[in-house]
């Protein structure tokens, strides 16, 4: 239900998909990975100065959340689009 709630909201902010996150960890957790990367995903696309010792340590906190490892990989849906491949480097 508040996975439902929440695609009507307009604006989610970042606290309210983590806490949402957290819920669906405890009581879906064959759900918690996709929603654990979306959220991961948003996290880094609003942060552009996140170091990436940020990004490990909120991933792997999330993988935690359910105290079991995903079994597929983090990311299948492909390369990078090659114009944010090339910010990343263009920043670094």
């Amino acid at each position: 239900m508040a996975l439902a709630a929440a695609k009507d909201l307009p604006q989610l902010s970042l606290l309210d998909a983590l806490e949402l996150t957290v819920l669906v960890a405890r009581k879906d957790p064959g759900r918690h990975p996709r929603v654990a990367e979306r959220w991961l995903l948003r996290y880094l696309e609003e942060d552009p100065h996140a170091m990436i010792e940020e990004a490990a340590l909120a991933a792997s906190s999330l993988v935690a959340l359910t105290g079991s490892p995903t079994r597929r990989p983090l990311r299948r849906y492909g390369p990078w689009p090659k114009e944010r491949l090339a910010g990343v480097v263009n920043k670094a």
